[in-house]
């Protein structure tokens, strides 16, 4: 009872998010066996599901879930998002994917700087072959 209390306290006034505390595939009630702050709200804006934890500061959401149902890939794709668990993996994908972000923008810069020497090439060797 304590807790549907503090999850209506959490997202008081914000009328389009709808607590799921059950459902058919006991969804809710499997993510707050891994993590009792855990909760799930529909939000009627956006037309998805999302998660919230009560240990959140400020803001109670964590996570949007990317599927249109909740089934076993939403406990799945939690879990995968979980910092306290995976933090370090977390931020060492995210440090993969910025070097490579990184090399490709480099790549990108070098092919444009050497499309426009080659564009420019004809006409300044003729400039400075002709003298004017």
């Amino acid at each position: 009872m304590w807790r549907k209390t503090e999850i209506e306290n959490r997202i008081a006034g914000k009328p389009y998010l709808r607590p799921v505390y059950t459902h058919s595939l006991n969804i809710p009630e499997r993510l707050r066996q891994n993590d009792p702050n855990l909760f799930v709200v529909r939000n009627l804006k956006t037309n998805k599901f999302e998660v919230h934890s009560l240990a959140n500061k400020g803001s109670s959401f964590s996570l949007s879930v990317p599927y249109k149902e909740l089934d076993a890939r939403t406990e799945t794709y939690v879990r995968k998002q979980d910092l306290r668990r995976h933090g370090i993996l977390v931020f060492q994908e995210m440090e993969r994917k910025n070097r490579e972000l990184e090399k490709q923008n480099k790549r990108d810069r070098r092919n444009r700087a050497e499309g426009i020497a080659q564009e420019i090439h004809k006409p300044v060797r003729r400039l400075a072959w002709e003298g004017t």
